[in-house]
């Protein structure tokens, strides 16, 4: 679930069966949430039965500036491409990112792959080239770290654009002698 940054965070409620018998009142909820901090947060639901069995269920809670040009949830345009040995494939599906702003001039970018391996193949998050970008006042975008976990490798090159009228990501990132196209739109 999305929460305003600065606004509180009401948990949306819960409950909790054992053999038809609502146990509701047996959970242990903790939480990390911080809504006066940009991030992505979990809520975790735990209750163990008379034998010592438990049993966990998450919420994720992610807390946005919902007023900022950058910061918030893209989808990627499904003619992004990749080009790899002269031929280019289309993404085909709008895959969804999301870019955090660390409240100090720099981004977090969960994937600058566009979620070509991690969604449209489908290996998961660690092979998502998670990233911190910065954005000059004139748009260009600069690429200060990233990795894919899974590879443990990282992008050979990067140039970015911000269109911040239009809340337009463009970029290109050469990996592994591959080009990713992207264009991202803030939804």
């Amino acid at each position: 679930m999305v929460v305003g940054k600065g606004t509180n965070f009401q948990d949306p409620g819960f409950s909790a069966t054992l053999n038809g018998e609502d146990v509701s009142s047996q959970v242990t909820v903790s939480s990390n949430v911080n809504t006066n901090k940009s991030g992505v947060y979990t809520v975790v639901y735990s209750i163990k039965n008379e034998d010592g069995i438990a049993a966990n269920a998450k919420r994720t809670v992610v807390v946005l500036d919902l007023n900022s040009k950058v910061e918030g949830f893209y989808q990627i345009t499904p003619d992004s491409y990749r080009l790899r040995q002269g031929a280019q494939v289309a993404y085909g599906s709008p895959f969804e990112m999301l870019i955090i702003d660390n409240g100090d001039g720099t981004y977090n970018v969960d994937d600058l792959l566009g979620g070509w391996y991690c969604q449209r193949a489908g290996y998961g998050t660690n092979y998502a080239m998670a990233g911190v970008i910065s954005i000059a006042g004139d748009g260009t975008v600069t690429c200060l770290e990233n990795g894919v976990p899974g590879w443990g490798d990282e992008a050979d090159a990067f140039e970015g654009t911000f269109d911040a009228a239009t809340s337009t990501l463009n970029m290109k990132v050469t990996y592994a002698a591959m080009d990713f196209v992207q264009t991202w739109v803030k939804e």
